[in-house]
């Protein structure tokens, strides 16, 4: 080897206990050495050094003694500022404090403190080549110190200072891979530390284990309801008696309270913001309904508010020409002759494809008109009521009420949206039609035929039943009726309908009661002081049969009762008559008129007593005749035939007059269909 230069290379193979593939960290240093003639004998290297074997000395020449390299050569003195570097037990440190003069590096050099970094030990697995590293190719020259400082500490000193510094051989920082150190505690407390632990749900809060679901640390919870293992809480509360508390919370535990809970995995998922997102839907939900519902009645109060102006227009202008009018004839006589106006059809509307429909209902208050009809579903037979609409005029919604077939139904005066109904099952029923659900239901004794409200109070309201007897019931009292009325003279004929009879001093039947229609004729029962008190009497002046049907006029108190034909009368009557007083023997009515109808009469078909359209005073009858399956319309007043209406070649069930949207129609029910006719002034 040259006396001017000498290289110097170590390679160091690093196999840490890390994830990181090993490097091979080369360091290369070349520095000329001083004059040493006088100081040292000059080195000669023979053979490069194999360290996958066993070292062989180092030959030296004649001016220095060789080098031992066996194992009994003492380490590297570097005085006190210099710790010893290890070599490993492959590779014994080279001595040269004895074999040659000692170099002085306590003046040129500052210590080299190898406590903080460490170098990795030489692998003996590769062989250490002198020849094959020490090349000019190789040398490394950025980085370099000074070249011309003649002392080896400096060179020792810019090695560890390119070991610690990331150069363009791909050396890293020692600093950088410090964490693959540590100690697989620290390391796993640092993982959990650094992101959220997804097993938290499933380690103790105590000892930071799994829990297991047997042995000793199995599940355990407190009566505040965190889970512990059962060892580690047990030890807890033992140490912390007689006043213990839960790790978490510092609520109050005992030994007492500890619970095992036997599961295999205890996981759970944070909701909470979800159940809060799902209450305030639920929330928004019921509003937004209760405002539809608010706005959807809102709507309709001013749709029959402003129905009522127009009717009340109309009839203020039909006044005003009366009262203008320069004529003698009577006023009623005039306005409401034949000329004056008739029904036209407007739209049928498909009730139920089986039949079975029997009877129509309306309420002022809402604008609701409903129909009686079997149910189409086969699953859940029964009767109930097809909602209608009287403003667009088209079937909303069918609303289940009676197992049997419904017989008669009527709306509260009182309640809107209430509807009673009577059927056939035995069963009278209170539903809202807000809500389509019955209210109250009560158990008759027999089939029901007729139902009627109280109108002067709105907790009464009457049944007439099938044997003969009328049942009033109270709202306020669910157990069943209140006072059962029986015909007079044990009579047991089916009672086909009823109509109250309101309270008026001011009229020729000064006296308030409830009118009842039976095939055996009629009677009326008048209302004493107290509201279960009634006391029968017989209509006289009526003709003989059956009566089928019974409608009252509250304006006028006019009735208007139906007979069916009997041996002195081939045709069906219809007779318009007025209540005089109560008497001794019964109560005495005036006839006012008779309408003949037709020859025949099975069903128990209703007819209607209504006013006429434009007037309040004045009435007009509707009835059907099964004969030609047809609606008949009268004048009551100037007793003349206004028109007929033909109901599609099926006999008329029911009639109802109402009002809606500024005009006057007429409904006419069938056992499938409904008519609707509108008012139309000539």
């Amino acid at each position: 080897m040259d006396q001017d230069a000498a290289a110097v290379v170590i390679e160091m193979n690093d196999d840490s206990n890390s994830s990181s593939s090993s490097e091979e960290d080369e360091l290369i240093l070349e520095a000329p050495l001083p004059d040493m003639v006088q100081v040292a004998p000059a080195l000669s290297v023979t053979p490069p050094i194999n360290m996958a074997q066993q070292a062989p000395p180092i030959s030296m020449t004649q001016q220095a003694p060789p080098i031992s390299m066996t194992q009994q050569a003492p380490p590297i003195s570097m005085t006190q500022q210099a710790p010893p570097i290890s070599m490993t037990q492959q590779a014994p440190p080279i001595s040269m404090t004895q074999q040659t003069t000692p170099i002085s590096m306590t003046q040129q050099a500052p210590p080299i403190s190898m406590t903080q970094q460490q170098a990795p030990p030489i692998s003996r697995t590769t062989p250490f080549n002198m020849a094959q590293w020490v090349s000019p190719s190789r040398v490394a020259q950025p980085h370099l110190p000074n070249l011309a400082q003649p002392h080896l500490p400096n060179l020792a000193q810019a090695a560890l200072q390119r070991l610690a510094v990331k150069g363009g051989g791909g050396v890293e920082r020692l600093d950088d891979s410090s964490a693959d150190f540590k100690s697989p505690k620290k390391r796993k407390l640092q993982e959990e530390k650094d992101g959220d632990c997804d097993n938290e749900g499933q380690t103790c809060s105590i000892c930071f284990e799994p829990w297991t679901n047997s042995g000793g640390h199995r599940i355990a919870s407190l009566r505040c309801g965190h889970l512990f293992g059962y060892t580690c809480i047990e030890k807890w509360l033992k140490k912390a008696q007689p006043s213990g508390k839960c790790p978490q919370c510092n609520f109050k535990a005992r030994r007492k309270d500890i619970r095992v809970i036997y599961a295999k995995l205890v996981s759970a998922v944070d909701t909470t913001e979800r159940d809060r997102a799902l209450k305030e839907l639920e929330a928004e939900k019921t509003l937004r309904i209760s405002v539809q519902k608010a706005e959807a009645q809102a709507v309709l109060q001013y749709q029959l508010a402003k129905a009522e102006c127009e009717r009340l227009k109309v009839q203020l202008d039909l006044m005003r020409q009366d009262c203008g009018s320069k004529q003698t004839e009577p006023v009623l006589e005039r306005s409401f002759s034949t000329k004056d106006g008739r029904y036209a059809l407007v739209k049928g509307l498909n009730v139920s494809q089986t039949g079975g429909s029997r009877v129509l209902a309306h309420n002022p208050l809402t604008g609701m008109l409903v129909a009686s009809k079997p149910s189409n579903n086969q699953l859940v037979p029964g009767y109930g009521v097809l909602k209608l609409s009287t403003l667009d005029l088209h079937c909303s919604e069918y609303v289940p009420i009676h197992g049997a077939a419904l017989r008669d139904m009527s709306f509260s005066p009182h309640d809107a949206g209430m509807l009673l109904s009577v059927g056939m099952d035995k069963t009278a029923k209170l539903t809202s039609m807000h809500s389509n659900t019955t209210v109250l239901s009560y158990k008759t004794p027999g089939p029901a035929w007729a139902c009627a409200w109280n109108q002067d109070s709105d907790h009464y309201f009457y049944c007439g039943l099938q044997n003969g007897t009328i049942q009033m019931f109270d709202k306020r009292n669910t157990t069943g009726s209140v006072v059962d009325l029986h015909c007079p003279g044990g009579a047991s004929y089916p009672v086909t309908s009823l109509a109250y009879v309101p309270l008026c001093r001011a009229s020729t039947l000064s006296c308030g009661g409830l009118l009842m229609g039976t095939l055996g004729g009629c009677v009326f029962w008048e209302k004493g002081q107290a509201e279960d008190r009634f006391t029968p009497h017989a209509v006289h002046g009526l003709p003989e049969g059956a009566c089928t049907s019974l409608s009252f006029d509250v304006v006028t108190r006019h009735c208007l009762a139906s007979h069916r034909p009997s041996k002195s009368s081939p045709h069906s009557r219809h007779t318009l008559f007025q209540l005089l007083g109560t008497g001794g023997d019964g109560v005495p009515c005036q006839p006012l008129h008779q309408f003949i109808g037709g020859s025949s009469h099975k069903l128990l078909s209703h007819s209607r007593l209504f006013q006429r359209p434009g007037s309040e005073d004045r009435l007009m009858v509707a009835f059907g005749d099964e004969a030609t399956n047809t609606t008949h319309i009268w004048d009551a007043t100037t007793q003349s035939h206004l028109q007929h209406l033909p109901a599609d070649n099926q006999p008329t069930l029911d009639v109802l007059s109402y009002a809606s949207s500024g005009a006057d129609h007429l409904a006419i029910l069938t056992e499938s269909k409904v008519f609707v006719h509108q008012w139309q002034w000539s």
